[in-house]
């Protein structure tokens, strides 16, 4: 007799089989909920940096640009001395120094092209800080420079891809991208240079808020100092001002009393056409530095401005050559040039008087 074999009842393979897939659903649920919330962690993360960072993009910046940051740093560094001019460009940074003698015999206006005063040659600093000393203020304005330095382009998308493909042995056909992504900085580099203001406009806006600022302090007796770069953009509006006075010969009715030349930028030295301007009145007194040695080229120019000078028949011009002379500090109160500088000025430009608000009001001023 065989064995009988017997069976389990479906009924209990049916609840086996719901236990089964009860267990698998749990674990699957469980799983999923665990693998969940690292990435809603991520997601809170990332929508708190964004709304930081739109926080911080929605607040306004501190300076307009980045050379209104490093001009109001170093106004902050100059204290009382720094002075923010206004024009109709914006804002101006000038250096003013009173006088720290008891008489005042006038003002130095140095003028420069170095946008930024920081760079400025120890020579002119030297000027600047020591006059004030022997009686004479100074008031120095940085210009615009004539070659301004190129800003650096941003690159692109398409440059970085175009670079990779020339690298590429196997695909040489974006080499025509290349091109036309290195031609778009450029583009955008004229289209910016042509849109700022040009370099002789801002020159003249800057002399006149130069003087504006000078005659609301009743100073009036005025000596100009400006290098051979700019000399003709800032007397531009400066020389049809000065009229001839045949009553006293010493005495100039204009804006200025004396004129300073230093001669600091060799690239670019006054043709004849700018020193016939610059001397054409005869009774302006004329200071002419030159800086370095005698070249061949230092001489030509030397012998153009003297033999400019003597066909215009100027009263008094003095040519002086520093070639010679030891390296100048900016602490050095008794340097070379501050003597011959502070000789000349007290020769052809001191006696003048000097005329306060209260003489303004009383009618004794008179402008020139």
């Amino acid at each position: 007799m065989q064995p009988i074999k017997r069976s389990m009842p479906i009924k209990n393979l049916n609840v086996l089989a719901y236990y089964a897939s009860a267990i698998c659903i749990g674990i699957a649920f469980s799983l999923t909920t665990y693998a969940q919330q690292p990435a809603a962690a991520d997601q809170s993360s990332e929508a708190t940096a964004s709304t930081q960072s739109s926080a911080a993009s929605s607040e306004p910046p501190l300076y307009e640009s980045r050379d209104i940051r490093d001009k109001t740093l170093i106004a902050n560094a100059a204290g009382e001395q720094a002075q923010w001019l206004d024009t109709e460009y914006g804002k101006l940074l000038a250096f003013y120094r009173p006088t720290e003698a008891k008489k005042t015999h006038g003002v130095l206006i140095l003028f420069h092209s170095a946008e930024d005063p920081q760079t400025w040659p120890p020579i002119l600093e030297n000027l600047r800080a020591n006059l004030p000393r022997y009686g004479w203020e100074t008031l120095a304005v940085t210009l615009p420079q004539k070659y301004p330095a190129p800003i650096p382009g941003r690159p692109s998308p398409a440059s970085a891809s175009s670079s990779a493909a020339t690298t590429s042995e196997a695909a040489p056909a974006p080499a025509p991208a290349a091109s036309s992504a290195s031609a778009e900085p450029a583009s955008q580099a004229s289209s910016s240079s042509s849109s700022q203001i040009p370099r002789d406009t801002l020159i003249q806006a800057y002399v006149q808020a130069t003087f504006k600022f000078l005659q609301d302090k009743g100073q009036f007796n005025a000596v100009l100092l400006v290098d051979n770069s700019s000399a003709n953009q800032v007397l531009q509006q400066l020389l049809p001002q000065i009229k001839e006075n045949p009553r006293d010969p010493a005495t100039i009715d204009g804006p200025i009393q004396a004129l300073v030349i230093t001669n600091l930028q060799n690239q670019e030295p006054l043709n004849t056409s700018e020193l016939t301007s610059i001397f054409a009145n005869k009774q302006l007194p004329v200071l002419d530095v030159f800086f370095n040695p005698d070249d061949a080229d230092q001489t030509t120019a030397r012998d153009l401005h003297r033999a400019v000078a003597m066909r215009q028949k100027l009263d008094s011009y003095i040519q002086a050559s520093l070639d010679s002379q030891p390296k100048i500090v900016e602490d050095d109160p008794r340097s070379f040039l501050a003597a011959r500088v502070r000789g000349f000025m007290q020769r052809h430009a001191s006696g003048t008087e000097v005329q306060g608000a209260s003489e303004n009001k009383a009618g004794g001023q008179t402008k020139p």
